[in-house]
């Protein structure tokens, strides 16, 4: 039997590949652009895109159903068809959708938070949530200590319990900690029980072992934060700790950066790209949640990135799928905006290496899934306001 090779692949087909803006149809609104700031999610079937940002689409006509040059989507892509669909939805969908908070809880997607634009003076505090097969938004009413209406902050679900930590207003940045109720949806900010509290930022990351919220990179705009030390925040206690992580043998600590995904699986997180104000990271870490150790798998993404989003799935290996992303190329769409680049595509790498066994038989893969889609130099104008 032979060992699959631990490489990032790409699901696309090459007639798609598209290095010009000149075949961007700003006509055609019912494409997938290229954008930023986005989130993703994911199923067993499905990964689905919510919001971003593109800022060619400034000049762009609003209608009722649209929020330019934020995109008020919900996009699908089904894995076993490799097709994307604009999902139509019923209800009230946020605006606020340039860094919001998105996470997958059974069939419903909740959305927290988040920006309009211009960035940082029409953000939300507000949670929303769009169940995957009505495809209907609902507005959920909260009360108790709500959070301030922010962006880049995170969304992590524990049990009955959703916590918000971190962000920025725009003007100001945090690291509170606030934790909301599924059953009465009563807000409370934790208190803070120890000395050590971690500097406030964004577009950081959580992960959870179910007692501790632990924190990677983040930053303001005009710093970025490493992890040779990874704040955790202890939820029985409402401390904070400074854990001292272990480096890889070879190549130590990633760099600090900010605008990161990250991705927990079994005890391990996966922490890919980012921004550290001067360099665009394509690397992927992972960190052991028992160990503290990090871990840089060798292989990256095949196009730096940060503002991307990332998530995690399991799907069934088939003799369609599991040839998916072998013969497969992204799309890059570039834009003319002071020269930035636009890119759009969506890669996957194995958190494990499966073996090549009879496909009639095979088991569950685990697939790491990242998509982005991103602007940029115009990322580094969008992190700074």
């Amino acid at each position: 039997m032979a060992v699959r090779g631990l490489v990032v692949e790409k699901f696309g087909s090459a007639e798609q590949d598209d290095e010009s803006t000149e075949n961007i149809d700003m006509s055609n609104l019912g494409y997938l652009f290229p954008r930023s700031g986005h989130r993703v999610v994911t199923d067993d079937s499905n990964l689905y895109v919510l919001g971003g940002y593109n800022p060619k689409f400034l000049d762009i006509p609003n209608t009722e159903d649209t929020y330019y040059p934020l995109f008020k989507e919900l996009w699908k892509f089904n894995f076993a068809r490799r097709e994307w669909s604009l999902v139509p939805t019923d209800g009230n969908m946020p605006i606020e959708l340039a860094s919001h908070a998105v996470l997958r809880a059974g069939r419903n997607l909740l959305c927290f938070g988040g920006t309009g634009v211009p960035f940082g003076s029409n953000s939300s505090n507000q949670l929303n949530i769009c169940n995957l097969d009505t495809l209907k938004w609902r507005h959920m009413k909260c009360s108790g200590q709500c959070p301030q209406k922010k962006y880049g902050h995170t969304l992590t679900k524990i049990g009955k319990h959703l916590y918000v930590c971190g962000g920025t207003s725009g003007y100001t940045y945090d690291l509170h900690i606030h934790r909301l109720d599924l059953q009465t949806l009563t807000w409370e900010e934790l208190p803070i029980q120890s000395n050590f509290v971690p500097e406030s930022r964004y577009r950081h990351e959580v992960a959870s072992d179910d007692n501790r919220l632990f924190v990677f990179g983040g930053g303001t705009a005009s710093s970025t934060f490493g992890f040779e030390f990874v704040p955790a925040f202890h939820i029985p206690t409402c401390q904070w700790e400074n854990i001292k992580s272990i480096p890889d043998p070879k190549h130590g600590f990633p760099a600090l950066r900010k605008c990161h995904s990250c991705v927990k699986f079994k005890q391990d997180v996966y922490v890919c790209g980012g921004f550290d104000t001067h360099t665009i990271f394509g690397d992927i870490w992972k960190f052991s949640l028992q160990t503290y150790t990090w871990t840089k798998l060798p292989t990256s993404l095949q196009v730096p990135v940060y503002f991307h989003s990332a998530d995690v799935t399991q799907v069934m290996i088939s003799k369609d799928s599991a040839s998916l992303g072998l013969d497969s190329v992204e799309t890059l769409l570039h834009g003319d905006l002071d020269s930035a680049p636009c890119r759009r595509g969506l890669h996957f790498i194995w958190t494990w290496t499966p073996l090549h066994v009879d496909l009639d038989s095979a088991p569950c893969a685990h697939r790491f899934c990242s998509m982005f889609e991103h602007a940029v130099h115009y990322l580094y104008y969008f992190f700074v306001c």
